[in-house]
């Protein structure tokens, strides 16, 4: 988020004072330069211009068109939300804390995406959206209410190195289930590791959110599964990596760091490094 300060002027005050005639022999009074006026800048409050991933707060993949984890770019006033072939457009204002949005689009689908939302102290925008539209076929459409996050979004940044991951994460959804990531193993807090992990690789899902795999060290093999990793202020591109359709999950926040574990994407379980879970889990 980018925020200006602008400028608040100060009227000065201008006071005459009587003069008195000096005494005979007296020295003149020096003469005093005049005062000059001083201003400094108005704050004009902070922007919403710049990059914002569209966080669904509630993982609901059947209510509107794909959005989440999308990007919003806002500029000037004007919100571009990049859901499909064609992007929705419309007013996008910030007064005060409130955040006010109104994207639309005709084609391929007519479909609008209203938001009011509350700009916390965390930079985070919350609220809830009003979508409606017409479905492909033109005969039917849709209305609904779905509760939604807007998250700064980090600038273009390279795959970080392999070992960002490590340290102990805790699942989301049963929050005492935790596992420690070091020297390219896992294990469950408090356990000798038992899953080795590959080597990192993109597979297209967006710098610098990266996929690994984890295999069991004992010589039976199978249970093995997949690690998606993101940072924070980031999130795995809709469609990327061989991943069809949405990446959503139950308590996910783009907002920190966080592990995706699955076996069968696109269902996964979210982690959050142990000490921001708390943070996390507020939304």
């Amino acid at each position: 988020m980018v925020r200006s300060l602008g400028s608040l002027a100060f009227i000065p005050l201008v006071v005459l004072l009587a003069a008195c005639a000096p005494a005979a022999g007296d020295a003149s009074p020096p003469t005093s330069a005049p005062p000059t006026e001083s201003a400094t800048p108005t704050p004009t409050g902070p922007s919403l211009d710049g990059d914002w991933i569209v966080q669904l707060s509630e993982p609901d993949t059947g209510c509107i068109m794909a959005i989440g984890y999308r990007i919003l770019t806002v500029e000037g006033g004007t919100g571009t939300l990049n859901a499909g072939v064609t992007p929705l457009v419309g007013p996008a204002v910030l007064q005060g804390d409130t955040v006010t949005l109104h994207l639309e689009r005709t084609s391929p689908t007519k479909d609008a995406l209203d938001l009011t939302a509350t700009l916390g102290p965390d930079g985070v925008a919350r609220g809830v959206a009003d979508a409606g539209g017409i479905h492909p076929g033109g005969t039917n459409g849709y209305s609904c209410k779905i509760p939604l996050s807007l998250v700064a979004a980090g600038a273009a940044a390279d795959m970080p190195a392999f070992d960002t991951i490590d340290g102990t994460w805790c699942d989301a959804e049963g929050q005492s289930a935790c596992m420690t990531i070091a020297d390219g193993t896992v294990a469950l807090e408090g356990s000798p590791p038992d899953s080795k992990l590959g080597a990192p690789r993109s597979d297209d899902f967006g710098s610098p959110c990266y996929v690994t795999s984890a295999t069991p060290m004992d010589s039976n093999g199978g249970g093995g599964f997949a690690i998606y990793f993101c940072p924070g202020g980031y999130a795995i591109q809709p469609g990327g990596g061989g991943v069809d359709g949405e990446i959503v999950a139950t308590h996910d926040n783009v907002a920190f760091d966080r592990l995706y574990l699955t076996q069968n994407p696109p269902y996964l379980g979210v982690y959050f490094r142990k000490d921001d879970l708390a943070a996390a889990l507020k939304q």
